[in-house]
């Protein structure tokens, strides 16, 4: 088995493990917490315009007064990802706090669970795997369509606007002529 691949003991500090018992991890209130380079992360990687950048993640298990496992992620870093209106870099914030509710494949859980914006179920069968929750919780975090807060779309300077004519002028004046 790599070294990637091997669950590793709840603990605070720990590397990502690749796959974990996330049941036991809960039910031991494990912590774990890195950072992880984004290029690790390959459908993040796809998205940024950038890639030496890092995610800060933190994972946190419990169980609840009624036995439930629980598992709350947290996210936080900055992306670079190509403006959609000037197609330049833009720096984009990644904040995330996610709670799941761990369910093991075909356990029965209650309809008033699913009125509850506050978590998500997350169901398991056999290991987590960690990175791809990891990776799943920023392409989330992400915007639809990254945009500076202020900025043009390329040759939209003021010489380009005043050396064309607006189309609507144009169609007003050919409207004239007509007449």
């Amino acid at each position: 088995m790599e070294e990637s691949d091997r669950q590793q003991a709840p603990g605070k500090g720990g590397g990502m493990p690749r796959q974990l018992d996330a049941i036991q991890f809960a039910r031991t209130s494990g912590v774990l917490d890195g950072s992880t380079d984004v290029a690790l992360l390959e459908r993040v990687a796809q998205e940024c315009s950038a890639v030496p950048a890092r995610i800060d993640w933190s994972i946190a298990g419990q169980v609840d007064a009624e036995g439930a496992c629980w598992l709350e992620l947290a996210l936080a870093g900055s992306l670079m990802l190509q403006c959609q209106r000037c197609l330049e870099d833009v720096a984009v914030g990644v904040r995330s706090r996610s709670r799941f509710r761990l369910v093991q494949a075909g356990e029965e859980w209650g309809d008033q669970d699913l009125d509850d914006d506050t978590y998500e179920a997350l169901e398991l069968e056999g290991l987590l795997d960690v990175r791809t929750l990891i990776e799943d919780e920023v392409l989330l975090s992400l915007p639809a369509i990254a945009l500076h807060d202020q900025c043009s779309p390329p040759g939209a300077g003021a010489d380009a606007d005043a050396a064309k004519p607006s189309p609507f002028a144009e169609l007003g004046r050919l409207k004239q002529g007509k007449q």
